[in-house]
C-alpha cells in the first residue's frame, strides 16, 4: 500500500505536540505498525483554511499519477481548519479511490464507521457553505464586484504587494510567468512530443535558466498546471459566485492564454 502523509503547521515554531516533527513521527509509527509503505511525508506551513496549498498540490500530483493508495493525516482539524476545504479534499480522494486515515482520531475511510464519520464532517461543510452563501453581500463580495481582490491566501505567482498594500507585479516572477506561457505555446505545437514530455522539457528549460518558484526550489509539474490555468493573469477573477475583471496589472495577453488552452498542456 503506497502511503503518503501530509502534515500542516501554521508556523515553523509550532508547539511541540503539534510540530512537524511530532506529526511526522506519529505518522511513521502508525505506518510501521500497520504495514503501510510510507514513501513520503509532505509538509505545509500555512493556514489550514487555504484550499490551495503547495503540499496539497504536490500530493495531488502523486495521486494523479496513480502512485498513492493511502493518505495519512494526524487529525482532520490539524490538516484542515475549514470543513469546506476538507470536504473538497476528501471527495477528491474518494474519486481517485485513495483511502484517508486520520491517525489520532482512529478514522479510516475504508471502514463503514470511518466513512460515516467523514461523511458527517462533509455534511458540516455543506452547512458551513450555506452560511457563507447567505453572506454573499458582504464587503468581500462587494469588492469582488468592483474588481478588487480581497480574499485570503497567497497572491498568484508573479504578483506581490507594495508598501501601501497594493497588488503589483513582481518584476522577476512576472517575466518568468510570461516565459512559461510563451514556451508552453511553442512546445504545444510540437506534436511529436507527448504532454508529459512537453512538461519535462519546459521544466528543464526553467531549471537551466535558474528560474525558481516562490519557495526558492525548482518548478514542479503541478506548479505549471496551476500557472497555466490561472485567469488572474489575463485580468479575470472569481470569488464565490462572483466573476469579474480585476483592476490589477495583467501579465499574459488573452490571445496567448487562449492559445495555450486550445493547444493543450
Amino acid at each position: 500500500m503506497n502511503t503518503y502523509g501530509i502534515v500542516r503547521v501554521s508556523t515553523i515554531g509550532q508547539e511541540e505536540n503539534t510540530s512537524i516533527e511530532f506529526q511526522t513521527e506519529k505518522l511513521a509509527q502508525y505506518a510501521t505498525l500497520n504495514n503501510l509503505h510510507l514513501k513520503k511525508v509532505i509538509t505545509d506551513v500555512c493556514s489550514g483554511s487555504y484550499e490551495t496549498r503547495d503540499g496539497i498540490d504536490e500530493l495531488k500530483s502523486f495521486i494523479d499519477d496513480g502512485k498513492v493508495d493511502v493518505v495519512l493525516i494526524w487529525n482532520t482539524s490539524r490538516a484542515f481548519r475549514s470543513m469546506i476545504a476538507f470536504s473538497k479534499f476528501y471527495e477528491y480522494l474518494k474519486k481517485n479511490e485513495v483511502e484517508l486515515i486520520s491517525v489520532s482520531e482512529g478514522i479510516r475511510s475504508s471502514r463503514k464507521e470511518g466513512e460515516m464519520m467523514f461523511g458527517i464532517m462533509c455534511s458540516v461543510a455543506g452547512y458551513e457553505k450555506d452560511i457563507i452563501v447567505e453572506r454573499m453581500m458582504s464587503g468581500k463580495i462587494l469588492k469582488a464586484k468592483n474588481g478588487e481582490r480581497s480574499f485570503g491566501g497567497r497572491l498568484p505567482y508573479g504578483y506581490t504587494k507594495s508598501e501601501n498594500g497594493d497588488i503589483v507585479l513582481d518584476e522577476t516572477e512576472s517575466e518568468i510567468v510570461e516565459y512559461i506561457y510563451r514556451k508552453r505555446n511553442v512546445l504545444s505545437k510540437m506534436k511529436h512530443l507527448t504532454p508529459k514530455k512537453r512538461t519535462k522539457r519546459l521544466l528543464k528549460l526553467l531549471k537551466n535558466r535558474g528560474f525558481k518558484y516562490k519557495d526558492g526550489n525548482d518548478f514542479k509539474a503541478y506548479h505549471l498546471r496551476v500557472l497555466l490555468n490561472n485567469e488572474f493573469y489575463i485580468g479575470k477573477m472569481k470569488y464565490g459566485a462572483v466573476e469579474n475583471t480585476h483592476n490589477y496589472p495583467t501579465i499574459i495577453s488573452k490571445r496567448l492564454f487562449n492559445q495555450v488552452q486550445v493547444c493543450g498542456q
